[in-house]
């Protein structure tokens, strides 16, 4: 049994690429900074042109640069701050790790929704949750009509099935 892959799939994978070039050359930096404090010395002197600081890091540093990796550093040495490569790493990590998540809403029919019954759905949800909300639809015969919706913790039942479970509990009550 093969799994399809979904375009939120491919689109995580290409996010984390994307940023896998700035965490390894970002930390190699780091790894040259931390165990040569003479490197330190001489990227935190103020007197040496900025451009002879940055060679100085690139050598010490394992595999060419990437251009924007290098401008990064340029503007760190510069400013006389590589001393925060540290901390901005372990930053950049924790945000790269945290990939920005969407809400998931679960919309349960008894009938398939056409086209624009979704999009009439989808814009109502979002005024009400946010437009960060990635849809899943899903047919549940049982349910006899209506909507059953599930927003993160919320729970939305409008659902015939489940009116006449509230009504068979409000009457045995």
């Amino acid at each position: 049994m093969s799994v399809q892959a979904r375009p939120q799939d491919f689109a995580a994978a290409i996010y984390d690429l994307a940023f896998e070039v700035w965490l390894r050359q970002l930390g190699s930096a780091q790894k040259a900074l931390a165990t040569d404090a003479a490197l330190r010395s001489h990227l935190q002197d103020a007197g040496r042109p900025a451009a002879e600081r940055l060679q100085l890091l690139e050598k010490a540093v394992p595999g060419d640069l990437d251009p924007q990796v290098r401008k990064f550093l340029g503007t760190l040495v510069e400013a006389g701050q590589t001393d925060m490569l540290g901390a901005i790493l372990t930053e950049f990590e924790r945000l790269v790790r945290r990939r920005p998540e969407r809400k998931l809403a679960q919309v349960v029919t008894a009938v398939a929704l056409n086209d624009a019954e979704r999009k009439a759905m989808e814009a109502r949800l979002a005024e009400q949750f946010g437009l960060d909300l990635e849809f899943e639809y899903k047919v549940d015969k049982s349910l006899i009509g209506g909507v059953y919706l599930r927003v993160g913790d919320r729970v939305i039942d409008g659902s015939v099935a489940g009116k006449l479970a509230a009504l068979r509990e409000s009457l045995a009550a």
